[in-house]
């Protein structure tokens, strides 16, 4: 499961997940989009955040940007 899923299913906004888990919507979003990778800390308070485990939570690498 992606985290979007995970967040739409614990029906949170993306400005929702920010203010429970600390960590920026900006950020939320990078992630989402495969634009950046979370660090293990930032993985595990978002998986919290959203009721989901960690392991369970596909986190896709960032998307290889052409040159």
């Amino acid at each position: 499961m992606l985290l979007r899923d995970a967040r739409q299913r614990a029906c949170l906004s993306r400005e929702d997940l920010a203010r429970r888990s600390g960590v920026s919507s900006r950020q939320i979003y990078d992630i989402e989009h495969a634009r950046c990778s979370p660090r293990n800390a930032t993985r595990a308070v978002l998986a919290v955040a959203v009721g989901v485990p960690r392991d369970q939570i596909d986190w896709p690498a960032p998307a290889a940007r052409a040159a």
